[in-house]
């Protein structure tokens, strides 16, 4: 991540490198086997003609293949970067594009939701090749969206600790600013706005019916957006006080953002971890949606 670069002083040290490599630590070991259980679940369990399990799938491999790498940035926080400039952003742009998957494939489960729901036969003539399309196209507009950190990825030396850091590397301020402009509002603003809005329709319009009438089902879909709130608004709060940094030229803002930053990078992995507990173990219906004979009504009353 962006934020996984070194410090200037021992204070920043402790707390900028030692308690994300607990959490990201920690994230490895929940979230690799709790995806991989998930995988397996639903590979058990598959059938074509549910998209709603075809997206939890894509969102348990992005997700574990995202924590995948933590061994590697623990290791860069703790003793620096030992591999490669071309590594550093191949890896780089790797996490990121997984990264965007995630985000894309819950904002993806938000629309299906509300076209299954409200236009269940404009949903029903995606069935099939509609839905490959979605998927492959979910997955090329996240490698564009990473593609930013092939060019600003790259292996810096801090002086004070003789370590090497996989960083973001910018050639101007406006170069920045256009970056982290872009990531808030690709990666954050139009997810977040698709998800409380379609979600906030979907209340309003069928409050009276099955989707809502159950309690699990409410407080699963108010979990996706607080979930997704909480684990993504730091990274682009710190996003938006580096761009306030630059404009204003402050350096304060600049240190501010720049110690925040090695927590709220270590956050977006937490995400991946709850995904698992949040999308498929608190459902009580998997084995039923599983089942071929599905309908589009169906889709809406289900918990997943």
């Amino acid at each position: 991540m962006k934020h996984l670069n070194s410090s200037n002083s021992t204070f920043s040290f402790n707390t900028n490198q030692v308690a994300p490599s607990v959490v990201l630590g920690l994230c490895c070991l929940v979230g690799v086997p709790g995806n991989i259980a998930v995988i397996v679940v639903i590979v058990r369990r598959y059938r074509s003609e549910n998209f709603t399990l075809k997206l939890m799938l894509n969102l348990a491999v992005c997700d574990l293949l995202s924590l995948i790498t933590l061994p590697v940035w623990i290791y860069t926080l703790l003793y620096g970067w030992m591999l490669q400039r071309l590594a550093c952003k191949i890896i780089a742009y790797f996490v990121y594009c997984n990264l965007y998957s995630n985000l894309l494939t819950v904002t993806l489960m938000s629309v299906q939701r509300y076209l299954a729901v409200l236009y269940p036969q404009s949903w029903a003539r995606l069935r099939g090749m509609g839905e490959r399309v979605l998927l492959v196209t979910m997955w090329g507009l996240s490698g564009v969206l990473a593609c930013p950190m092939i060019v600003v990825g790259d292996v810096v030396l801090d002086k004070d600790k003789g370590q090497y850091s996989c960083v973001r590397t910018y050639r101007s301020d406006g170069e920045k600013v256009a970056v982290l402009f872009m990531e808030t509002l690709l990666g954050y603003v139009v997810p977040f706005s698709i998800l409380v809005t379609t979600y906030f329709c979907l209340h309003k319009k069928v409050n009276q019916t099955a989707f809502f009438s159950s309690q699990r089902m409410t407080r699963l879909v108010t979990s996706i957006v607080v979930t997704f709130f909480i684990f993504w608004s730091p990274v682009h709060v710190i996003n938006i006080l580096s761009i306030s940094s630059v404009l204003l030229r402050s350096e304060s803002l600049q240190k501010l953002s720049g110690t925040a930053g090695y927590i709220t990078g270590a956050l977006t992995f937490i995400n991946s971890c709850v995904d698992p507990f949040l999308y498929a173990f608190s459902s009580r219906n998997l084995r039923q949606d599983a089942q071929p004979s599905e309908n589009m009504t169906d889709v809406s009353s289900r918990n997943v």
